[in-house]
């Protein structure tokens, strides 16, 4: 298959799931409905609905689908950065840490309540967490550029993320509304989001969307090493805080939007490349668009499959674990 072909498969399985999407879920809507909703409430039909069927759509149903598409993107174009940008397979923002130095600073807004003052708090602290450990793990990989001490600093760092979050909610023991909010929200969730919740979420991601289609010449440079990336005339330095900056701003909205939801950025990237080839001005798009139907398929079988709403992060980490440990074993074969 060609690759346009690729990418219009891919548009045209997407726009299919965000059509699904608006009908699965506690309350029996067909997709005529759902259809009929959108027409009226963009003004393109004059045929009313009933008030139920409004809100359960459009205000309940269509910012959830939208957001687990868009998060779902993030997610892939972050994993794609960060594999370019330490020039390894295996570099994926909840592998190595960095979703959980971004759940550990979110988490500290919840217990502030700065998530109470202002929508922008908690993207704030989480893109923050997010480059902090990115930051640890760059300057480590600078010295030991090996699989096993990557990894293995990320899982470290990672341990010292979810240790911050676990004392933050044993200080806050007496506060059970607390509690249960973080807990839910760290399972990985897009229970309750609203059109509020987007919205705050498009600015860093629109940024970092940026940041990394800029940085794609950049990156393929990256992947014949640092010094024949040097003497083609890249900024290094600069291409490195870009990147970081870009990943953080992605993982940090998505991780505070949605909570903690891993391996899509380890998985989608691959299958990315299969499709398109190596270069990131494929790679990258492909990956959004991979991660978008990812995550928003997950989160329509989490509201399917069962009576009692299943985390979309649970099933990411169930269906994710296994492909980076046949990665992990066949990256040891080939050493």
């Amino acid at each position: 298959m060609r690759r346009p072909a690729v990418v219009a498969a891919l548009v045209v399985g997407l726009l299919g799931l965000l059509g699904l999407a608006l009908t699965v879920g506690p309350g029996d809507v067909s997709l005529g409905q759902a259809t009929q909703v959108l027409a009226h409430q963009l003004g393109m039909s004059d045929q009313a609905t009933t008030s139920t069927l409004d809100a359960l759509v459009w205000d309940l149903r269509l910012p959830r689908t939208l957001l687990a598409a868009v998060l779902g993107g993030a997610l892939g174009l972050a994993g794609a950065i960060t594999q370019g940008l330490f020039r390894n397979p295996m570099a994926e923002p909840g592998v190595l840490g960095v979703s959980a130095g971004a759940a550990a600073f979110a988490v500290v807004g919840f217990s502030l309540g700065l998530d109470e003052r202002s929508v922008f708090a908690v993207p704030v602290l989480a893109a923050a967490g997010a480059a902090t450990v990115l930051v640890v793990l760059l300057t480590l990989a600078r010295d030991h550029s090996d699989t096993t001490t990557l990894l293995l600093s990320g899982i470290a760092l990672g341990a010292m993320a979810g240790a911050v979050t676990t004392l933050l909610l044993a200080i806050d023991t007496e506060r059970w509304d607390l509690g249960i909010k973080v807990v839910r929200w760290l399972m990985g969730s897009f229970e309750g989001r609203s059109w509020g919740h987007l919205q705050s979420a498009m600015v860093p991601l629109a940024a970092g969307t940026g940041l990394a289609l800029w940085l794609r010449l950049d990156l393929d440079a990256l992947q014949l090493g640092r010094d024949t990336a040097q003497s083609l005339g890249v900024d290094l330095v600069r291409t490195q805080r870009l990147a970081l900056l870009a990943v953080a701003l992605l993982v940090g909205a998505a991780t505070a939007m949605a909570g903690v939801i891993g391996f899509v950025g380890l998985v989608i990237p691959h299958v990315a490349r299969m499709l398109g080839g190596p270069g990131h001005a494929r790679l990258l798009p492909l990956s959004a668009l991979g991660g978008a139907i990812a995550l928003l398929t997950i989160d329509v079988l989490a509201r399917s499959i069962h009576s009692v709403v299943i985390p979309p992060g649970a099933l990411t980490s169930l269906a994710g674990a296994p492909f980076f440990l046949w990665l992990l074993q066949r990256s040891r074969g080939q050493a």
